[in-house]
């Protein structure tokens, strides 16, 4: 038997989460029937979709039923099989949710190529929710061109620091939105783009204006609300606005304030559009091809924070709403 060391939903948040709407449980797990296979979790994902996971409200991830394991994307070692497919020792991805072990259906699991590439990666800049969503979001929705000036929001988390590596590496010019003077000079100093403004600390309008007097030709937006608005009346004719998230919503999902200029669309002949990756399968497998390509060539440097134990998932979930840089993930 192995035992699974698992966080569950112990109570309902009343907007964000708090410590005391978690619990961590243990169960016992038995060996693999035919087609499952028993895998070792190595590293959990933590991404914002988790949070709407956890209200009464059923929204594009669903709502979790209290006692529930949390849901997470992850990567794990097979430690047993009975399924063709796998076998011990193979590295895997999928929805491995907050727990230490998973007896699961062997479909479920994606096998992974780690030979040169490490299986955390495909969390991070190969990750569904972090680099093929800023990917996806940045060409295939935006129409990312050498030529444009764009500004990301949230941009020293994961999604956003690879949109703007991305953004970067096709030669534009690239302004990421953060709070605090640690996060600008990652933006700057680390990823390398052209300036970073602290929304904490600047005036982000002042500061839109002197880096970007032409305007804003794409925006890839994680944040929303008054930020959102800012970026707006300031956008060039024919601009692209992309809807990737809206972290300052998440603490009151009934309750979502939306763009007051959206009218800013119309005046300029651009457009405003949100998506979410998985309905954009048929660019999965460019992206994967450029995004490996060009982590293979060191273009990417985006920070890795990992946090230590299961125990620690809630905490490190908090850390979205508190501040943190680059990627988290957990290592139960």
């Amino acid at each position: 038997m192995t035992t699974n060391r698992k966080v569950v939903l112990a109570a309902r948040p009343e907007g964000l989460p708090t410590l005391d709407c978690f619990s961590t449980d243990e169960e016992q797990l038995g060996e693999p029937a035919e087609g499952q296979a028993l895998v070792e979790v190595q590293h959990i994902s933590i991404d914002a979709w988790i949070s709407t996971t956890l209200g009464t409200r059923d929204g594009h991830h669903g709502s979790i039923p209290l006692g529930s394991t949390i849901p997470a994307l992850g990567v794990g070692r097979v430690i047993s099989s009975a399924a063709p497919e796998l076998a011990a020792g193979d590295e895997v991805f999928g929805p491995m949710g907050s727990q230490s072990h998973l007896l699961a259906p062997a479909a479920m699991f994606q096998k992974l190529d780690v030979s040169q590439i490490p299986a955390r990666s495909h969390l991070g800049v190969l990750g569904l929710t972090t680099g093929m969503t800023a990917y996806v979001g940045m060409i295939t929705v935006g129409g990312l061109r050498e030529t444009d000036t764009v500004v990301v929001s949230a941009a020293a988390g994961a999604t956003g620091s690879v949109a703007c590596e991305i953004a970067r590496i096709a030669g534009a010019q690239v302004i990421g939105i953060a709070g605090g003077p640690d996060k600008v000079r990652y933006l700057e100093d680390e990823l390398g783009i052209a300036a970073g403004i602290d929304y904490k600390n600047d005036d982000i309008g002042a500061r839109l204006d002197e880096l970007a007097p032409d305007g804003v030709n794409l925006f890839f937006d994680n944040v929303g609300g008054t930020i959102l608005d800012t970026v707006l009346s300031r956008i060039a004719p024919q601009a692209r606005v992309v809807i990737c998230g809206a972290i300052s919503q998440y603490g009151h999902m009934d309750d979502i304030s939306g763009p007051k200029l959206y009218l800013r669309l119309a005046e300029r002949n651009a457009t405003m559009r949100g998506f979410t990756v998985d309905y954009w399968s048929e660019a999965h497998e460019p992206a994967r091809e450029d995004l490996t390509r060009w982590l293979g060539e060191g273009k990417f440097h985006i920070r890795e924070h990992v946090v230590e134990g299961i125990e620690r998932f809630p905490e490190a979930l908090l850390m979205l709403f508190s501040g943190h840089i680059g990627k988290l993930m957990v290592a139960p």
